[in-house]
């Protein structure tokens, strides 16, 4: 009993140190400017690179996280991050410093997917929504963490040393994840391979998995929309200090966390992971056109930038756990794995997109623009028709 929320808290806190690496130079973006010279177009294209390296890698990692297990690809996946992490202080040039994120990125696949897919063999169907909902908690708290003390330490040391604060996390994590990373009943070899289901058919072969990748995908453009340019929308348009705003972010991250774990037990109670994304979809909209509209106002616009940011966090641990419950565990890893790329289409290219949607126009337009994605996700998710009972829970 006590042994599958240990592996739960394992994930969750592997997925911390990831995500930190992955995505904390969000939370040092007027560091990376004024360290490089570059404008918020350019600034916003390198804090999309990590998430191309991870487009680009994570259906391989898919695959070895199948074959060879969560231990081995964890453990690879975070040595690879503190190494290239480590060696930021040594760049001084804008493409010294995207080489390293896009490899952060690249290193940075398995974590998430083979934390997941170790969860979701410790638990069981109708307790899954709660379990992945407190592992998905790791996004917010990972983000809060990063946003707290990563804006900190750039404002007094640099953008260069603030970047080892995740390798610092990473092999830190390393000894737990070699410890403790096993499958249920098993103790393999990090090693060994491991036979698959023998009826493990494609999932692929039917409509509804590639509609939750959909989701996943639209959802993600609101999501790094605010992850991205939070921070220094209320530097620059509301004269915060970097320090203060990374400390409202921070904060915001514990009702996204909360918000997270809640829809994860809203799913379970109504046996349904996508019909609390519709929902949560559209209210995250709402808020971003009202962001938009009241962005010169600073009380209101604060208030609904934490709103907009809460909803927008809220969905990952739904569509994740959707997605894997979808294919099965045959093909959970390379599932998952397939989710993280196709949202890393999103995370890649929404900070690009919406940075020059902010040089051309202002913020007002990028808000806009990320709430019409959330809006189209409505009309994607697949909500399966109530059958009455709740033993099952549908995606």
């Amino acid at each position: 009993m006590g042994k599958r929320w240990l592996i739960l808290c394992l994930a969750v806190v592997a997925q911390m140190a990831s995500l930190s690496a992955l995505f904390g130079v969000a939370f040092v973006l007027p560091e990376l400017r004024q360290t490089y010279g570059i404008t918020v177009t350019q600034a916003g294209t390198l804090a999309g690179l990590p998430s191309l390296g991870l487009l680009l890698t994570l259906l391989g990692w898919g695959v070895l996280i199948d074959r060879y297990g969560e231990r081995f690809t964890m453990t690879a996946s975070l040595t690879l991050t503190a190494c290239l992490l480590a060696l930021f202080p040594t760049v001084d040039t804008p493409l010294g410093a995207g080489v390293l994120l896009f490899g952060v990125g690249a290193a940075g696949g398995p974590v998430n997917a083979a934390g997941g897919r170790l969860v979701m063999g410790w638990f069981a169907a109708r307790e899954r929504g709660l379990a992945m909902g407190l592992r998905q908690t790791a996004q917010p708290l990972g983000m809060g963490m990063s946003a707290a003390l990563l804006p900190v330490l750039a404002h007094h040391h640099g953008f260069t040393v603030a970047m080892l604060l995740p390798a610092v996390l990473a092999v830190a994590v390393l000894p737990l994840v070699v410890l403790f990373a096993v499958p249920p009943g098993g103790g393999r070899a990090a090693g060994a391979a491991r036979p698959r289901p023998a009826a493990a058919s494609s999932p692929y072969r039917h409509a509804t998995i590639w509609r939750v990748h959909g989701v996943s995908m639209l959802l993600g453009v609101p999501q790094f929309t605010v992850v991205t340019y939070a921070l220094v929308y209320l530097v620059e348009q509301h004269s915060w200090s970097a320090p203060a705003a990374g400390a409202l972010l921070a904060a915001v991250q514990v009702p996204g966390a909360l918000a997270r774990l809640g829809a994860g037990v809203w799913s379970d109670r109504v046996g349904s992971r996508l019909g609390p994304v519709r929902i949560i979809a559209g209210c995250g909209a709402v808020a971003l056109v009202l962001l938009a509209a009241v962005s010169p106002l600073p009380g209101a616009a604060v208030v609904l930038l934490v709103v907009a940011a809460v909803l927008t966090m809220s969905h990952n641990g739904l569509t994740f756990t959707a997605v894997a419950e979808t294919a099965g565990m045959g093909w959970a890893g390379r599932a998952m794995a397939a989710q993280n790329s196709l949202q890393a289409v999103s995370s890649s290219l929404t900070p690009v997109v919406m940075g020059a949607l902010v040089d051309w126009f202002d913020y007002r337009a990028a808000f806009a623009a990320a709430a019409l994605f959330g809006a189209a996700a409505i009309a994607v998710v697949p909500v399966a028709p109530r059958s009455g009972g709740r033993a099952a829970v549908r995606p």
